[in-house]
């Protein structure tokens, strides 16, 4: 292979690699974007919390996860228990909700919910910090114990 040969093969290797790094930029982008525009469907008793992905982690440590998606996350406040799905769906009763926790951090909007029967914590990225207000809103309502971040946001 010649100099000018080699040169093109890394231009073009280049383009490619860049190529697919602005169509990711890009998904990712207009994902956050649709996120921010969502609401929260309401159905008959309960309400479905649009979430842009979902994070399965240990309680009173959010920021380290051992699984996450944003293929299907689920946050689903019903009448009588919550419905979330990270990798499978877990559904609890409310009084096993120990606290609900609100983080926010460059990108990220996180309900974050801890279970008293459980070491691990369900986080929620709604990217939109009116979403999370609400849905923190609904899980007080139904008397879910909430942090003084939560209850921070809820209050101004």
């Amino acid at each position: 292979m010649s100099k000018l040969e080699t040169t093109l093969f890394i231009v073009a290797l280049m383009l490619v690699i860049g190529c697919g790094w602005l169509a990711i930029f890009l998904h990712v982008r207009s994902r956050l974007s649709a996120a921010r525009d969502s609401r929260i469907e309401v159905f008959g008793e309960g309400a479905r919390i649009p979430l842009v992905a979902a994070f399965s982690g240990w309680k009173g440590i959010p920021w380290l996860c051992w699984s996450s998606s944003d293929l299907k996350p689920t946050l689903v406040l019903h009448a009588d228990h919550i419905e979330c799905r990270v990798l499978r769906t877990r559904r609890k009763p409310y009084d096993a909700v120990s606290r609900v926790d609100y983080r926010q951090t460059a990108g990220t909007t996180n309900i974050v919910l801890e279970f008293s029967d459980s070491v691990s914590s369900f986080v929620g990225n709604t990217a939109n910090r009116d979403l999370a207000r609400d849905a923190i809103q609904r899980l007080a309502r139904m008397g879910c114990p909430l942090s003084p971040r939560s209850r921070a946001l809820i209050d101004g």
